[in-house]
């Protein structure tokens, strides 16, 4: 669900644009404002926002004026604004597009499936560039070999390197710490710490017997003391229950 910020002093634009916003699915508004001020004042101290629709022409603060303090605050711009004269300017302060009062439904709804789209094509593009890592292996010369994230089954600490355990029943070893891994990993939330000499990939796990984690390759480990807390919250996310008394 999109959040959208309406600014505009003008009632009737208002109403026009809310009866859009609930024709498209995805879209809520969480915030109208007529008076630029008492926008400037809210929204800077909110969380962002994903879809700012903000007018021009306004008594004390203009769009362009309020767009220049806020346009950090929100993922995407849009002008409504029922003079064409505005244009150039409004892109000189990012404005992502530009809707010339009156417009159409048609207009607005492929306004807005064109910028969302692009965003997701984009992070997709980023996601399936990053679906890789680099690695020095000790036993082949230290020549650099490309992992997929999703091949990877577990690290595990094994003294100065990292064993790195992959489908097809393949291991590598690089010279690495457990830190190193962590911090790869940060940003991929398959990849839990269950025990101190080891990082596994979720998606491989096979079965858990009580404290015991076996992945699909048979490696298996007891859940660590100091990774129960964290254990319990996977299990609590992922285990399905009946609702059955």
């Amino acid at each position: 669900m999109l959040n959208c910020v309406i600014v505009d002093d003008e009632q009737f634009a208002i109403d026009a644009l809310l009866k859009y916003i609930d024709l498209m699915p995805g879209l809520r508004v969480s915030g109208i404002y007529t008076d630029s001020l008492q926008a400037l004042q809210s929204i800077s101290t909110t969380e962002d926002i994903d879809l700012l629709f903000m007018d021009i022409d306004m008594p004390s603060l203009s769009g362009l004026e309020l767009a220049s303090v806020l346009r950090a605050k929100t993922r995407r711009l849009i002008f409504t604004t029922a003079h064409s004269r505005y244009a150039f300017e409004a892109y000189e302060v990012a404005g992502d597009a530009f809707l010339l009062k009156p417009y159409s439904f048609a207009k607005f709804s492929t306004t807005i499936n064109r910028l969302f789209v692009e965003m997701e094509q984009s992070s997709q593009a980023v996601q399936e560039r990053d679906d890789y890592f680099l690695v020095k292996s000790k036993a082949d010369d230290l020549a650099i070999i490309r992992i997929r994230y999703d091949e990877v089954i577990a690290f595990e600490s094994a003294q100065n390197y990292i064993r790195i355990h992959l489908s097809g029943d393949r291991t590598l070893t690089a010279y690495l710490t457990l830190k190193d891994i962590l911090q790869l990993t940060a940003a991929r939330p398959e990849f839990k710490q269950f025990h101190r000499a080891f990082i596994i990939s979720t998606w491989n796990i096979s079965q858990i017997r009580g404290n015991n984690v076996q992945m699909i390759n048979n490696l298996s480990f007891p859940v660590g003391d100091l990774y129960k807390k964290q254990f319990s919250a996977y299990l609590d996310e992922k285990l399905l229950t009946t609702s059955r008394k």
